[in-house]
């Protein structure tokens, strides 16, 4: 049983790693670097603690899931919830995270040093619905609804994070105008290829684990688990199929000729 104190132990954690990560990166890149701009040093940091966080997610995803795999539904492990609990406030982190960064890169647009809220959500407003929604929704479940059922399905979903330090090293590829590079277009290759495997093949991939185990076709088990488990994945593809046809279209919509300069609404998103 996950005492309430070990959450909010783990919760307090989280709230103290990552945004003190953060601060801490902020001042030895700044020494590092003296001559880096305050907007590219801040992007450079967020970005650095996003990969992080996705490391370590899927590293603990790699653990649960090897020692789960004998019994998918009813074996445990601790670092399913006590990761959950930890990893929940990387959420609200990131939402203050992305509003710091941009108040560097729009200082024009800036009160006092702070950027109008509805500046803020005019450019990053889907990322922060994402950010609420998620968490909203399904720690609940995780920590209170499933009944300690499915860590091995819990922590396969950790590895949707799998495709966030391509992601994040976009953004600084362009911050730095180096959409030219190699490095650019093999980090876009694996960045798609990442979110596809991770965030949406994974879900016929489970089901299909689920129906060999118990001895159902792939098409059979939607109708052999609960609804609420079908509902449970739906949403969550739900969100990132949106976002895998966001990067689709911004890839096509993506000219080098624009010398760094991208004028896709996309590109305040991704």
């Amino acid at each position: 049983m996950y005492e309430q104190a070990e959450m909010l132990g783990h919760m307090l954690a989280g709230c103290v790693f990552f945004p003190g990560t953060f601060y801490f990166l902020l001042a030895g890149v700044g020494k590092i670097c003296p001559g880096m701009s305050k907007a590219d040093l801040y992007l450079l940091c967020n970005s650095a603690v996003s990969s992080l966080q996705a490391i370590i997610s899927c590293c603990v995803g790699s653990i649960v899931v090897v020692n789960c795999y004998k019994d998918i539904l009813y074996a445990r492990h601790w670092l399913t919830e006590a990761y959950t609990c930890f990893g929940v406030v990387y959420f609200y982190y990131d939402i203050w995270s992305m509003y710091v960064v941009e108040c560097a890169r729009y200082p024009d647009q800036t009160t006092n040093g702070w950027l109008p809220l509805k500046f803020y959500l005019k450019r990053k407003g889907l990322m922060v619905f994402h950010h609420l929604a998620l968490p909203a929704i399904f720690f609940p479940i995780i920590m209170f609804f499933r009944k300690g059922i499915g860590d091995f399905f819990v922590a396969s979903l950790f590895f949707i994070e799998l495709s966030t330090p391509f992601v994040a090293m976009r953004a600084v590829l362009l911050r730095f105008q180096m959409e030219k590079s190699v490095v650019y277009l093999l980090n876009g290759v694996f960045a798609i290829s990442a979110f596809f495997m991770c965030r949406i093949a994974i879900f016929p991939m489970l089901y299909a684990v689920y129906g060999d185990k118990y001895g159902l076709s792939t098409m059979q088990v939607p109708f052999a688990i609960p609804v609420k488990c079908n509902v449970g994945c739906a949403l969550i593809l739900g969100f990132q199929i949106y976002w895998f046809a966001q990067m689709i279209r911004l890839l096509k919509s993506y000219s080098p000729k624009q010398n760094g300069k991208h004028h896709s609404p996309l590109e305040k998103e991704l």
